[in-house]
């Protein structure tokens, strides 16, 4: 986390600045508090009212540059959660997705809600709070120095002994730390699954089930809250404790110096009011430690995260496909398979042609496309293109399009869910809209409305044509839809084979096991792989 502080180290600095100067403030006019009693005991009131005039015009210099403290303070803090949130989404954005499935959706977002909001409340918000409270550890006792040096030292020994407590139970503070992150992430990811599933639980009446798991798993996570809270209210009563035992002893050892002579009116009370400038930090700074050494385990656990990603982004990418594509003797298997889904897989598809991969579920259609995909890596033989090896190459992404058997539609404009956001002509827009037949949204009224996530509002045809008319914007070499009539009633899905069949100018990969046997004829090659594996 070192590098978000170095990245705004400007406002951290700035903030330094203005602390010392609001400390060096804060400080000066403890003394102008003696010297007003001291007057005022003597019976100077013209010197009584000078030293006042100064005592307010010190506070409101004070205030004033903790104010700006503050600020700088707050932009630190703000400047450093943003950029880890875009470290944390660009960290997920580039793995690869077998890399991304590894973990539930519910995961992720607890990197960005859950651990973020730690680090910024127990990491980025500590990092300026602790060197305030340093320095006015610093500027305090000097300051009691130059009263008494009996007095500071006596007080920095006492006040000092609750700053080893955090390290005595430095253990037990980052076990209760990690067992609250890994709960919550537990929750935020049943939360996930359920939502996503919500159809099912209604279908199926299991609310009460449903409910009944969520309190298991609550539970089990706020335990493990509640547990983080007790080791911190017992080493905060354990500080407490310990400095108004210490408080309470140098209050006696001030007030015996008065008594013995060494010591004014005015001295106890700029002691005092020094003392109790101390005592506050020195109690702050052992729950600030206390912060710092708990969260340990968790900024560790979000840099690994953030460097452990397999990037894609400007590595060797497959750009075109000018001749044909190859698969030579394809053999794979999943991790902990008994048995290869693909064995010996060998065909060849050439560009410009229209391929249909038949077969039934299960055996292995959209495996054969996600090697193409470089999802995984064929554990014998080698798909080329062009000749050319495709493990020469890390991705295939600036040729090929994918468009899957569930529609995936964002919750925004059907512009926007078209485009993805790049720079296209509506024109453009209205042309693929034709193709594919959804000439009601051909027009920028339409093209503004807002679309629900998944598609919800629309129907099933309407979502596969939006994706199709997405892919076609695309405009790669390669086209591979996979189960493209799924869902379909028989009306939408002879609508969709038809459009299929009149794409020309591109490889084109459909994956399907229900095709209109009349249509399949159409296609330039067929690949069955009942038979090729």
């Amino acid at each position: 986390m070192k590098q978000y502080q170095k990245r705004n180290r400007l406002y951290y600095f700035s903030a330094l600045v203005a602390i010392v100067i609001s400390t060096i403030f804060s400080v000066t006019l403890q003394f102008f508090k003696g010297d007003i009693l001291d007057s005022a005991l003597a019976g100077e009131i013209s010197a009584a009212i000078r030293w006042i005039v100064l005592l307010l015009i010190f506070i409101l210099c004070e205030s004033l540059f903790y104010f700006l403290y503050a600020r700088l303070t707050a932009r630190f803090v703000t400047e450093c959660t943003k950029m880890l949130k875009q470290d944390i989404f660009k960290s997920i954005l580039q793995r690869s997705y077998v890399s991304y499935k590894k973990h539930p959706e519910g995961w992720y977002i607890a990197k960005y809600t859950n651990e973020t909001d730690n680090i910024k409340d127990y990491y980025f918000q500590m990092l300026p709070l602790l060197c305030e409270i340093l320095l006015k550890i610093i500027f305090v006792s000097v300051a009691l120095f130059l009263l008494d040096a009996r007095i500071a030292i006596f007080t920095l020994v006492l006040l000092t002994t609750p700053l080893y407590l955090p390290k005595l139970i430095e253990k037990q503070l980052q076990n209760a730390q990690s067992m609250q992150i890994k709960t919550v992430e537990s929750v935020l990811t049943c939360i996930q699954d359920w939502l996503s599933g919500f159809e099912v639980i209604k279908n199926f009446s299991v609310e009460h089930n449903i409910l009944k798991r969520y309190d298991e798993v609550n539970d089990h996570s706020m335990a493990a809250m509640f547990n983080n809270a007790t080791w911190r209210a017992k080493s905060q009563l354990l500080t407490s404790l310990i400095s108004y035992l210490s408080y309470f002893v140098i209050l006696v050892a001030s007030a015996w110096l008065v008594l013995s002579g060494a010591f004014s009116a005015g001295d106890f009370f700029v002691a005092i009011g020094m003392i109790d400038q101390l005592s506050y930090p020195l109690i702050s700074l052992a729950d600030i430690l206390r912060a710092l050494i708990s969260i340990r385990p968790t900024c560790q656990s979000m840099q690994h995260f953030l460097w452990e990603y397999d990037s894609s982004i400007g590595s060797r990418a497959l750009k075109t496909v000018h001749h044909d594509i190859h698969y030579d003797s394809v053999t794979f298997s999943y991790p902990d398979s008994a048995e290869p889904i693909l064995r010996n897989l060998t065909f060849t598809i050439k560009k410009g042609g229209r391929y249909l991969l038949k077969g039934p579920s299960g055996c292995g259609k959209t495996t054969a496309i996600n090697l193409l995909l470089k999802y995984y890596d064929a554990d014998s033989g080698e798909i080329f293109v062009d000749g050319v090896p495709l493990s020469n190459f890390d991705n295939t992404y600036d040729c090929m399009t994918v468009v899957r058997q569930e529609a995936v539609l964002f919750h925004d404009s059907l512009r926007n869910n078209l485009t993805l956001y790049q720079d296209i002509d509506d024109d453009k827009l209205f042309q693929v809209l034709h193709a594919v037949e959804l000439d009601k949204f051909a027009n920028r009224n339409a093209l503004s409305s807002t679309i629900t996530e998944n598609g919800t509002n629309l129907s099933g045809g309407e979502k596969k044509r939006i994706c199709l008319a997405r892919a076609l914007l695309q405009n790669t070499d390669v086209l591979i839809l996979d189960e493209p009539l799924a869902n379909l009633d028989d009306v939408t899905a002879s609508k969709i084979e038809d459009f299929l069949l009149s794409i020309h100018g591109k490889i084109l990969l459909v994956v399907s096991h229900q095709f209109t046997q009349q249509k399949v004829q159409c296609f330039d090659g067929v690949i069955d792989f009942n038979e090729s594996t």
